[in-house]
């Protein structure tokens, strides 16, 4: 299908809809540019209210374990307390003994009382537990229970550490700081707003440079970079319009900045490009210039952000709110980068016309004029690839699979970013209980037991103490909270009677067991105080053998009494399970999509296959550096980390969504290319060398763009935030390279004519939305193409 499918049978040019779109934007710039205005003032007053509402890492699943036991914890018990925390006191000149340590820790503990949000809190010299005073007893730890939801919880703790900062501001020596899940979590959320802003201080102006050097003129470099801007705060404008309903994790945010600032730059390099191609194909007439911009570059860009939209979407199949709401993000996102590609940029385009080629840069006019693109060393590259494409795809092909091996090691974990805010409050303080206690007193594990048919009786306090007694007896275990140690001390036995009295006394004053057991005596809790920290191996073993030994050996399900284990540790436990769930449905609901989508765009069957195959490559790549490097620890000391042994929990499914539409951002516009050339000439070698030659320049300056957006994110303190914009810059290395212009004309060598077939049937079923269908009209006065160029030609055999 080619040129004379945009002409009628009374031989005019028939419009398609987007070439009339630009066209009408073009003519209308000021009232499209007036209305983007206000959209941008609106955008721009939401955006404080979205970075307000961040929540840190939620690892929060459906319907597991660990949300049962905060749910339990919320509703049936008189404290509600849904996490319990610690607040550290440490002094090189006091000891927890000396007059000053004990007015600042009278203070503290007196204040917090009264805090929102803070329902549980005790003396701990009246306590007299001496697991909470360190060996040298200058570290003193407050345990504290904090209620409300996960959002809740991390807008309380700053308001926790400000009151602590003010009530021992005059403590002589005596530092205080607040601890544990949503400490950490707030800390992450303001560390990364620092990270953010210095990744885009750094990438930004590299972008500049290199775009300067794809255009070679000042006007046409900042195009694409004013409007990835224009389009990231569209974004957070339109994600703080849903903040209200929605929490969005702050990985979102780091997620939604990379790819805005990536996908708006590059939509709009793609269609500046060929803009300038139009202008000297059209003798500068705008707004047909525009026009033919949108019906091919723009309905690539269309049907690329569908792609990244449709990758995306995979992951609402996942029961974790964590991956929903990124989902979510990104979708919002990438929607509003189409906006800003589909209507500010065409008008933008038609309001500079020649204008776009103005201010060159000295030493780079040559970049500006048009040049014949078969003659260049793409072109000539792609015909070297194309006369030998069993020799250098099959090379191509080894390399890339020794860089996928290393993914079939990958490992998932959890980091709670201590490391990453180490100079704040709740990192110190988190390494001083490392240090001082064992590191599981900061984020304890919680286990429930719920007996729904009625009150807990002498057989279930049985099996309670027994459970109490084996988890004492691991040597991973540190400390266990029961009720039936306050039973045994309070009344020298263990039975429902005693209990019964227990709880009678405790209603009458006010206090005692709120924490441990709930008011209807159905439902009891444990707290379990792991030797190692939250996101060790040790208490994911920990975890994984008190749900398939422990309680199964003591407690069982008699009368449908059930115990869930919760806390950080059983969280990661619980969403690693659920990526491995998920995963196989994520991935044939984003493939099968893909390919019904690249379907409709090329109207082939082996295209969309061998599209889907390269982007499973380009990703498997990624994975398998990132495994090398971040699992492994290989180049640690380059990139600033220290190797937890394992990929953060929810990255991998993360980056394998938005790794697969970035890929297929490439492929969409190089198959376009390709599809328009062999409408025309029916010759696949050409098409192919075309495509390759007219695309590979922009491509490559796309992705060195992304590469350096990408790139500029590693150097973030936040680890997920440093894995992802390494696995990001990596795949579009590889895709850019080894892909695009590699592998992908050495396939389509050897596959011949037969990468454009389509059976009949399939043909006359099908809508008629394929990217070329009547795209870019040629001028009315463009000479009829010659019957023979049209004509297929048969495919010279490929030599290896």
């Amino acid at each position: 299908m080619g040129t004379e499918t945009a002409r009628s049978v009374h031989g005019r040019v028939d419009r398609p809809i987007l070439y009339r779109w630009g066209a009408w934007c073009a003519r209308r710039a000021w009232r499209v540019i007036a209305v983007w205005a206000l959209v941008i003032v609106g955008a721009g007053l939401l955006v404080p209210k979205f970075t307000d509402s961040l929540t840190g890492s939620s690892l929060k699943v459906d319907g597991s374990d660990s949300a049962r036991v905060e749910t339990l914890l919320t509703e049936k018990f008189a404290s509600p307390v849904s996490e319990d925390a610690v607040v550290v006191f440490d002094s090189t000149r006091h000891t927890a003994d000396a007059p000053a340590y004990r007015a600042a820790v009278g203070a503290a503990v007196a204040a917090l009382r009264d805090q929102e949000g803070v329902l549980d809190i005790a003396d701990p010299y009246a306590a007299d537990d001496p697991t909470l005073f360190s060996e040298d007893r200058r570290t003193l730890l407050v345990p504290v229970g904090l209620g409300g939801g996960e959002r809740d919880r991390q807008d309380t703790v700053p308001r926790i550490q400000d009151t602590l900062d003010d009530v021992t501001a005059d403590g002589e020596g005596v530092d205080v700081m607040l601890t544990g899940s949503s400490a950490l979590n707030a800390a992450v959320v303001e560390q990364q707003d620092k990270d953010l802003a210095r990744a885009e201080s750094i990438g930004l102006p590299i972008a500049l440079l290199v775009l300067l050097a794809a255009f070679g003129t000042l006007v046409a470099a900042c195009l694409p970079l004013l409007l990835g801007v224009v389009a990231l705060v569209t974004s957070f404008g339109a994600l703080g319009a849903v903040s209200g309903v929605v929490s969005f994790d702050v990985f979102s945010q780091a997620v939604v900045t990379m790819l805005g600032l990536a996908l708006g730059i590059d939509y709009c390099l793609f269609a500046v490009t060929r803009m300038r191609e139009e202008l000297a194909a059209r003798k500068g007439d705008v707004p047909a210039a525009v026009g033919a911009t949108m019906a091919t570059a723009g309905k690539a860009v269309l049907f690329s952000g569908c792609t990244v939209i449709i990758s995306v979407a995979g992951l609402l199949v996942v029961r974790a709110p964590v991956f929903r709401t990124m989902a979510l993000g990104v979708m919002i996102a990438v929607a509003a980068m189409l906006a800003v590609a589909t209507t500010l940029l065409p008008a933008v385009l038609g309001l500079l016309g020649p204008r776009i080629d103005k201010l060159a840069v000295p030493g780079m006019k040559r970049s500006v004029r048009t040049t014949d693109v078969s003659r260049s060393g793409w072109a000539r590259w792609t015909k070297v690839v194309m006369r030998r494409p069993v020799l250098v795809g099959g090379l191509t092909g080894v390399v890339l699979l020794l860089a996928i091996l290393p993914a079939a090691q990958l490992k998932l974990g959890f980091d709670v970013g201590a490391s990453a805010v180490s100079d704040a409050p709740a990192g110190r303080g988190y390494e001083l209980v490392a240090d001082k206690f064992v590191p599981g007193a900061a984020t304890p594990l919680q286990i429930v037991l719920d007996k729904p048919a009625g009150a807990l009786d002498d057989a279930d306090l049985a099996a309670l103490e027994q459970l109490t007694e084996q988890l004492r007896d691991n040597d991973d275990v540190a400390e266990v909270q029961s009720v039936t140690d306050v039973l045994r001390q309070e009344t020298g036995g263990v039975d429902a009677a005693g209990l019964r009295t227990l709880m009678e006394a405790a209603k009458q004053d006010g206090e005692g067991l709120g924490r441990l057991i709930a008011t209807d005596g159905r439902t009891t809790t444990l707290a379990v105080l792991p030797r190692e920290a939250a996101d060790s191996d040790a208490s994911v073993d920990l975890v994984h053998w008190i749900r398939d030994t422990a309680v199964p050996d003591t407690v069982g399900e008699r009368d449908g009494t059930s115990a869930f284990v919760g806390g950080l540790s059983a969280q990661t436990v619980d969403i690693s399970e659920e990526v491995s769930r998920a995963t196989p449905l994520v991935l044939a609901l984003v493939l099968g999509l893909s390919f019904i989508l690249l379907l409709l765009a090329f109207r082939s069957l082996l295209l969309p296959l061998s599209a889907i195959v390269m982007n499973l490559v380009s990703v498997g790549a990624a994975f398998g550096l990132l495994t090398l490097v971040f699992q492994e620890g290989h180049g640690a000391s380059l990139l600033d980390f220290t190797s937890g042994g394992f990929i953060q929990a929810y990255l991998p499914l993360l980056t394998f969504v938005i790794l697969f539409g970035l890929s297929m951002d490439y492929e969409v516009f190089l198959i376009s290319r390709m599809k328009e050339e062999w409408g025309h000439s029916r010759d696949n070698t050409r098409a192919v060398t075309e495509g390759v030659a007219h695309t590979a320049k922009v491509i490559t300056a796309a992705a060195t763009i992304m590469m350096v957006i990408f790139a500029a994110f590693m150097i973030t303190k936040v680890v997920e935030v440093k894995q992802m914009g390494f696995a990001l810059a990596v795949a579009v290395l590889v895709d850019a390279t080894l892909i695009r212009v590699v592998l992908v004309p050495a396939l389509m060598r050897l596959l011949g004519n037969s990468n454009w077939w389509l059976p009949g049937w399939l043909d006359r079923v099908l809508p008629r939305v394929e990217l070329t269908e009547g795209s870019a009209p040629p001028p009315d006065d463009a000479p009829a193409r010659d019957e023979a160029a049209r004509r297929p030609r048969e495919e010279p055999a490929a030599r290896g």
